[in-house]
C-alpha cells in the first residue's frame, strides 16, 4: 500500500494523551493517504488495551524501551511513507485539514517542511516560529518537530533517525545531521500542530533545564565545523549558561 505520511508517536503511561492524538490523526481530511504508528513503552494504565480497540486504524508495539529516542527509532523503521512527521503523545493537529495544507510542498520532494506550532498552556498560547536553517539555528532549535514533515529516506541518507544518547534533544540533533548532508528545507509559517506545555522540552525547572542545556552545549561542540565554530560555541555558552540560570533564579 502506497502512504504518502507517516505519523509516528511515543509514549509510556500516557493513555489520555495517546487518546488525543490518535484522534486527532484520524480526522484528516484530504487527498493524501496516512498511517499512524504508536510506540508504547509498556505501559500498565490500559494505552495497549486502547491501542487493541483500534485495529488497523493503528500500527502499534507496546514494549520496554530505552527512552524516547529509542521508541522513535523503531517507529521511523516501521514507516512506509514518503515523509514522516513525530507528533508525541498529547500533540494534536490544529486543524481537521493540517496535513493537506502541506501536500503541494510534499510533491516538491523536498526533504524538510516545517511549519509553526503552537505551544497550549490553558488560554496561554505562545507560537514556536519554524525559521529553517535561518541565522539562530546554530544556536537554537528552530524547526518545532511537530511541525516538520521529513523525507522517509533523509532518516537513511544521515545514518539514521535519532540518538538515544541525546534524551531531550534528540531533534535538534537530527536537523544538524541533514544540515550537514545538505538537506533541503521548506518553511511555510503556518500552524500545523498544537503541543501541550508540560513535555520535558518545554519545562522551565531548573534540573530539566539545565539538562537540555547540557545536551544542547554537547551537540554544538559536536557538529562544530572547524575551530572558528569551537571558538564560537565557547564564547556563546560562556555566557549562556550564566545568562539563562540567573533567568531561571529570578522566574522562580
Amino acid at each position: 500500500m502506497s502512504v504518502d505520511v507517516t505519523i509516528v508517536s511515543a509514549a509510556w503511561n500516557a493513555r489520555a494523551y495517546v487518546q488525543r492524538t490518535v484522534e486527532s490523526v484520524a480526522a484528516q481530511q484530504g487527498s493524501l493517504s496516512i498511517e499512524h504508528i504508536v510506540i508504547d513503552g509498556g505501559s500498565d494504565d490500559g494505552t495497549r488495551e486502547y491501542l487493541e480497540a483500534q485495529g488497523d486504524a493503528v500500527r502499534w508495539v507496546s514494549e520496554p524501551d530505552n527512552g524516547i529516542g529509542d521508541a522513535l527509532n523503531k517507529g521511523v523503521a516501521m514507516a512506509r511513507g514518503s515523509y514522516v512527521l513525530v507528533l508525541q503523545a498529547g500533540d494534536t493537529f490544529a486543524s481537521d485539514t493540517a496535513l493537506e495544507m502541506a501536500a503541494k510542498h510534499m510533491a516538491t520532494g523536498v526533504d524538510i517542511v516545517s511549519f509553526d506550532v503552537l505551544l497550549v498552556d490553558g488560554e496561554r498560547h505562545t507560537l514556536l516560529r519554524s525559521e529553517g536553517y535561518g541565522p539562530r539555528f546554530d544556536f537554537f532549535m528552530t524547526m518545532p518537530h511537530q511541525g516538520a514533515l521529513c523525507r522517509r529516506d533523509l532518516f537513511d541518507r544521515i545514518g539514521g533517525a535519532f540518538d538515544p544518547a541525546f534524551s531531550v534533544t534528540m531533534d535538534y540533533e537530527f536537523y544538524f545531521r541533514a544540515r550537514d548532508v545538505g538537506a533541503s528545507v521548506l518553511v511555510d509559517n503556518r500552524v500545523l500542530a498544537h503541543m501541550p506545555e508540560d513535555g520535558v522540552s518545554t519545562r522551565t525547572d531548573w534540573p530539566t533545564l539545565s539538562r537540555r542545556l547540557r545536551e544542547a552545549r554537547r551537540l554544538h561542540f559536536r557538529h562544530a565545523r572547524g575551530p572558528l565554530e569551537v571558538l564560537k560555541y565557547g564564547v556563546f555558552w560562556t555566557l549562556y549558561w550564566p545568562f539563562k540560570r540567573v533567568r531561571n533564579w529570578i522566574r522562580s
